[in-house]
Parts: structure tokens; sequence; C-alpha cells
């Protein structure tokens, strides 16, 4: 398969799932943003100053092993490792447990810290995510979906940006979307070999994000999304209630809370991550 870069098109996962089923534009309730908005403004919080020194690579995984030996060997394969990954396992049927143990095994071997949860039950990504997030302990935290590929330079990037925008709470980036592990192995990983011409990350204010009329008019991908932990725990994390979000989608509803409160950047110009598009979504237990 033919492996397509997607920039400046409004096509975040999220969008081309919705599209793919025949649903348009995705739903965005800017009501219950404003209310959101309004609700922390009486209890502003400031971020801590200064860039992140430190991160967390958090995967929740549910029922793809077959993808996990890739999108983990993307992990250790960083040209700047994490200082922490955190893996957890929403309950999976298949024989993800084993590979998570496997492989948090031989990162202690390496003494590579890397911690493995397990949910007694099947919570869903929001609530895997939140789980994950709150067992890290580094400034700022790092988002691998277990079906995707993290491009190799992926960490580096990011705290090379947030040194040269230390007042962003969060940034984004495009994929490379591809199908079958022939594509992926074929591909360049680094962010740079896939780079175009283009600002090398375009800035949101709050009051901007606040004005959008679409959810995919913040067009960024889940996998290689970070974002301070400090912004994560003031929003109240991933919404796990899908009546309470301002999109149905909990990434980008994440994202949305997060970039109307503090500036967040968005970088078109190279991906940070390759997206599986021939993987199983099911909306019901991992949204």
């Amino acid at each position: 398969m033919r492996l397509q870069f997607l920039r400046n098109r409004g096509l975040g996962p999220a969008s081309l799932i919705a599209r793919a089923q025949g649903k348009g534009r995705p739903q965005f309730s800017r009501r219950r943003l404003e209310s959101f908005v309004k609700e922390m403004g009486r209890q502003p919080v400031v971020l801590p100053p200064g860039p992140p020194l430190s991160i967390a690579l958090v995967v929740p995984c549910y029922g793809h092993a077959d993808y996990l030996p890739e999108a983990l060997g993307s992990i250790t394969s960083q040209t700047r490792l994490p200082d922490e990954i955190v893996l957890v396992d929403d309950c999976s049927p298949d024989s993800t447990g084993r590979i998570l143990q496997a492989f948090v095994d031989r990162c202690a071997a390496t003494g590579q810290s890397c911690r493995l949860l397990v949910n007694d039950r099947n919570l869903g990504q929001a609530a895997s995510l939140n789980r994950g997030i709150e067992a890290a302990t580094s400034d700022l935290v790092m988002v691998l979906n277990d079906d995707d590929y993290l491009m190799h330079d992926a960490v580096e990037s990011a705290l090379a940006l947030y040194a040269q925008n230390p007042d962003l709470a969060l940034i984004g980036a495009v994929h490379v979307g591809f199908a079958g592990d022939d594509a992926l192995a074929a591909a360049p990983k680094s962010s740079r070999v896939h780079a175009v011409d283009g600002p090398p990350i375009i800035l949101h204010t709050p009051r901007e994000v606040r004005g959008f009329r679409y959810v995919d008019e913040l067009d960024m991908t889940h996998s290689g999304l970070s974002f301070r932990r400090a912004a994560w725990q003031a929003v109240g994390g991933y919404e796990t209630n899908r009546l309470k979000r301002v999109t149905p989608y909990s990434d980008r509803d994440f994202q949305l809370r997060v970039a109307a409160l503090w500036p967040i950047g968005v970088v078109r110009s190279r991906p940070f991550a390759f997206w599986r598009n021939d993987s199983s979504i099911d909306g019901s237990r991992n949204s």
C-alpha cells in the first residue's frame, strides 16, 4: 500500500473514521466547550514556567497483539529515549499481556524505566490513558496508540519544540497513513525525511480555538501527541463520559479542552507517527 502523508487538510484519524462512516464532519459542541471554559475560569490554572525537562510515553493497549511488537519497537528506537514508559493493558482478550510483560522485562534488563498496569476489566481508552498518566511522574506525556508507530525522532522533536516554545501546553502533529507491515518496514522512520515546506510549528491561541466551528479544524494525530501533565490534571484528564465531551472522540475532546485554555502548537510540515489505517476500531471499547 502507498504511504500517504496527511497534512493541512483537517484529516486526523477521528475525521477519517467519521467520513468513512458517512457522517461528514464530526460533531462539535461549542456550547459545551464554552461552558467548560467558563467553569475553569473560576479556578484558573497557571502551568509551570519553563520548558518541560522529562517525558513519559503512555501506551493504552487493547486487542492489538499483532501490532504491539512494532509499536513497542518504535519506543526503544527513539533517538532520545523517554524518561519512563507506562503501558496499560485494558483487559485484552488476546496475547497482549504476555507481549507487554516481555517488553517490561527487556526494559528492566537495560535499565529503562517501564511499568505495566493491568485493568481487571475493560475500561476503554480514555480511562486507561488516565490511569497510565496518573502513574507517570514526568513533566510531559506523549501518547502512542498500540497499533501505531512513532517516528524515531518523535520524542527528541517534541522536547526541542517545547524548548523553543515553553508556554505551550500541548503539541500535536500530523501522520503518515499506512496499511500492512511491509509498507511500514519499507518506510523511512525519521520525521525529517517526510518533511515538506511549511512553518516548523503553527500556534493556536485559546481565543482562536474557542472560535472553531468544526472539530477537525484542530488537525493532529493522537499517536505522537504530547502535553504537559499539569494541563492534563487541570482539565480533569480524558473525559470518560461521552455525554460530557465537546465531541464524541475522547482524543479530540481532550485536545480541544486543553487548547481552549492555553496556547498549543500543531506540526503540519512533518509527521511524528505512522497511523495504521487497516486495524479494527471498536468504538464501544476503545474511545
